[in-house]
């Protein structure tokens, strides 16, 4: 994989108020969230590169959702991914918003450079769902949007991307 679309399906496991940022402070409530993210370039930019760093505890907060990930609180249980060339992020939050639980902490998570003009490229589903329940209908969305999904083991994600 070099070039694609991912998404971290991430627990929340209590209410947490975090700075995000530019945001500012964000609540986020217990549960599943998924993030959506592409990668179009190489190396550290690729695909596996991205993931990786996304699942690395010795990062520094760039990004939004590095905020969330540094919290010992909230933990990547699940991550999806598809090659392709396109730019098929904004497709596939507006797919997966539809599944979600509105929640106007989230307005402009991850999504402040999106010329799409998102919410957010986080999206709350709830803390009702089973991780295997969400994981399904994650790979329905790209499956849905013609991307061919992996799901990834999560002892892999941590020692081999």
């Amino acid at each position: 994989m070099s070039k694609g679309v991912y998404s971290l399906l991430i627990r929340v496991k209590k209410p947490l108020n975090i700075r995000i940022g530019a945001l500012g402070v964000r609540r986020f409530n217990p549960g599943l969230y998924v993030y959506v993210g592409s990668a179009m370039g190489s190396g550290a930019q690729s695909l596996e590169g991205r993931i990786r760093r996304h699942l690395s505890d010795a990062k520094k907060a760039r990004w939004h959702i590095d905020h969330l990930l540094l919290s010992r609180d909230a933990e990547v249980v699940k991550v999806i991914a598809s090659e392709t060339a396109q730019k098929a992020e904004c497709r596939v939050v507006g797919e997966l918003a539809k599944m979600g639980l509105p929640n106007p902490e989230l307005k402009g998570f991850g999504s402040s450079d999106c010329s799409s003009g998102c919410f957010s490229h986080l999206i709350y589903l709830g803390p009702a769902q089973t991780i295997e329940e969400a994981s399904e209908k994650i790979l329905a969305v790209y499956r849905q949007l013609g991307l061919k999904p992996t799901l990834l083991p999560f002892s892999l994600e941590r020692e081999n991307v």
